[in-house]
């Protein structure tokens, strides 16, 4: 799976839970140890969860994570392929050049007259 769809699993798990520890999660089997972190940092980074810090408490209690109502931005459709389009656009270059008219052509036609050299 995705970070994307790790971590909708993991905000659909805290609906029904008002907050939990990434060791909660591990413990709840719903994803491995690194999986539930990378998820949890994903979460966190586009504001899906937040932490909460317990002073006083033992390390492995003191951050809880609890969602807070904010739904993830949709996955990116072309993952892996960069582009410049949105950065030409912002600098006035036009993703496709304009056509020009031509009213008229030219054409130039050397030939060999046949001639000898005068040297």
């Amino acid at each position: 799976m995705s970070m994307h769809e790790n971590a909708e699993v993991l905000l659909a798990w805290f609906r029904e839970r008002a907050s939990a520890t990434v060791s909660e999660i591990v413990a709840s089997g719903l994803m491995k140890s690194r999986t539930a972190t990378d998820a949890v940092q994903y979460a966190l980074r586009n504001g899906a969860l937040e932490r909460i810090v317990r002073s006083g408490a033992s390390a492995k209690d003191r951050v809880h994570y609890r969602a807070t109502g904010v739904a993830l931005p949709a996955p990116r459709a072309q993952a892996g392929r960069p582009s410049f389009d949105g950065l030409l656009t912002a600098w006035g270059i036009v993703l496709e050049p304009p056509r020009l008219l031509s009213t008229e052509s030219c054409r130039h036609q050397i030939s060999d007259s046949g001639l000898p050299d005068n040297d």
